[in-house]
């Protein structure tokens, strides 16, 4: 993927910036830096200098961060089209508060903080709809924090499969196929459970036709039921 026109074209999908003009965009393409990461490298680390904006070009992404135990925490599962680190960026020496690791050969076009602030100080509209993103992924992890406390297992597995095929998703003849494998472990780092109770809880959705596990794809075949399990 090379620039200025596949990032142009990017831009124009990302929720961060939809709707501005190709025209408002071009600028800022300059400034835009892509780099490439092997499977399983870490793009950056919890406590790494938060400087740069990350737009994924290609491949898949992992937000997680390390527990108190020992264990992992999933925050996101990241593809194409998709923005991340924005949080630390908008803060003046923030460092991240998360990890990101390529979870296969990817590609992100980078933006350094300084040319970011300056094109949202000339663009208040751009502004605004950072301001709805960050407040749609606070949301989000509020309703997981509700989930951790309130939900069981099968309801937290049930909530994520529908999340991410409404993000994810491709329809198809047998239902919505999820188009990114989800391994059990990085599912079960998603809803804060353990492997065991996770693919007790897929397979008793399978059991009972919901769901469907081919070659490491789910496909959601009755969403509405999957849907009553998950309140």
């Amino acid at each position: 993927m090379t620039l200025p026109g596949e990032a142009l074209a990017l831009l124009g999908r990302t929720p961060l910036f939809a709707g501005v003009s190709p025209a408002d965009l071009e600028p800022l393409l300059a400034d835009f830096r892509l780099r490439r990461y092997a499977t399983d490298s870490y793009i950056f680390r919890e406590g790494d200098p938060g400087d740069h904006l990350h737009l994924l070009a290609a491949g898949e992404v992992k937000i997680s961060r390390t527990t108190e135990a020992g264990g992992e925490a999933i925050f996101a599962v990241l593809g194409a089209g998709e923005v991340f680190g924005e949080l630390a960026v908008l803060q003046e020496n923030a460092v991240r508060s998360a990890d990101a690791q390529a979870l296969a050969d990817t590609e992100c076009f980078v933006l350094h903080r300084q040319a970011l602030v300056a094109f949202l100080q000339a663009h208040p509209a751009v502004m605004w709809r950072v301001i709805t993103v960050l407040s749609e992924r606070i949301r989000r992890k509020d309703e997981a924090f509700s989930d951790l406390a309130f939900n069981d297992i099968p309801g937290r597995v049930a909530r994520k499969l529908l999340e991410l095929a409404e993000a994810r998703g491709d329809l198809s003849g047998k239902g919505i196929q999820i188009s990114v494998p989800i391994s059990q472990r990085t599912l079960a780092g998603l809803v804060g459970a353990s492997r065991e109770n996770v693919n007790r809880a897929l397979s008793r959705f399978a059991s009972l036709g919901l769901i469907k596990v081919e070659r490491g794809h789910i496909t959601v075949v009755r969403p509405d039921e999957l849907r009553r399990r998950g309140v």
